[in-house]
């Protein structure tokens, strides 16, 4: 009888020791989170909060800042990533889901475990129980942006709580959009009487359908819903100016794409217009042999990038 009390106290007693080191461990996030809401780690302030038993959620930001990689993308997605993590402290849920940050200058082995060789990467550790061994959930990146809002979502998804990001006011840029606005109109007013001609003359309106038609067909609709990234890291930290598969396209993408198109359209357009106003009909023929080798050139470029984008394309032109 007094053994089974003996053994029931001893189990008691080191449930109580590992509920106190849980406890200790969201104390310990509370207090280093105070400042901006987000934790600086190392490795092993990553293998301590990730692993073992966790009453809390836990965000961790993977970056690459050094002077060595510089990653341009880090870069940019780190206000976003902060602005989460200021909105979720602002909350009642600042106990339940925490911020961490870690760069490869400090957490190289934690990038060797996990055989990371792109940045940023952003993982959520659920709430684990002893003896669990829960893998993290990774966000991606590629597919929902750098936008904080859309990183917003999968964290009130995946943790069940609820919270919103709210953006501080920039009064310096409100000022100068108004200071901006103000010139425009001003200066609209000025020049009216002298270019009102150019406005309702039928070349300006072609140039901006071309244009309008250019920047839609390239995929500037698809950016500006998806909030997709401008570039990625790829191997060996170089960036990656083409996102593969026909799903998927970065900024930089969107903006070749166009000036291809750019070129092509007015390739057509001296053909079908400049060129035969030369009286000269030697000028006439030189100009046709320059602008149709310009359109298949182009053209060919055009292919080749499709075929960067996905290997099975099966059209080219000459490479």
């Amino acid at each position: 009888m007094s053994r089974s009390i003996l053994l029931i106290v001893l189990a008691l007693t080191l449930l109580c020791l590992v509920s106190g080191q849980n406890d200790a461990k969201t104390k310990k996030l509370v207090q280093l989170s105070k400042e901006n809401g987000v934790v600086k780690m190392d490795s092993n302030a990553y293998f301590q909060y990730t692993q073992g038993k966790r009453d809390y959620g836990l965000v961790v930001l993977l970056t690459a800042l050094g002077d060595q990689i510089r990653c341009v993308p880090c870069r940019e997605f780190d206000p976003e990533y902060k602005l989460v993590a200021s909105s979720v402290h602002k909350s009642k849920h600042s106990d339940q889901v925490f911020f961490g940050h870690l760069d490869f200058q400090d957490g190289q082995a934690v990038y060797q475990q996990l055989a990371i060789q792109t940045a940023p990467n952003v993982f959520y550790f659920p709430p684990s129980a002893t003896g669990d061994n829960k893998e993290p959930i990774k966000y991606d990146l590629s597919r929902n942006g750098f936008a904080a809002e859309p990183l917003a979502e999968f964290i009130k998804h995946q943790s069940g709580i609820s919270f919103n990001v709210t953006r501080p006011f920039d009064y310096g840029q409100f000022i100068a959009k108004v200071i901006l606005g103000l010139g425009v109109l001003a200066t609209i007013k000025l020049v009216y009487r002298h270019f009102a001609f150019i406005l309702f003359h039928k070349n300006t309106w072609a140039a901006i359908t071309i244009v309008t038609v250019i920047v839609m067909t390239s995929g500037h609709m698809f950016n500006r819903i998806r909030n997709t990234p401008y570039a990625m890291p790829g191997p060996n930290g170089q960036l990656s100016y083409v996102a593969n598969g026909f799903s998927s396209q970065f900024g930089i993408e969107t903006q070749l794409v166009a000036s291809i198109y750019a070129v092509l359209a007015f390739a057509v357009v001296s053909l079908a217009t400049f060129v035969p106003r030369f009286e000269d009909k030697w000028r006439q023929r030189v100009g046709v042999y320059i602008w149709s080798c310009c359109f298949i050139v182009i053209f060919s470029c055009l292919m080749a990038l499709f075929k960067i984008k996905n290997g099975a394309y099966p059209f080219k032109v000459l490479f």
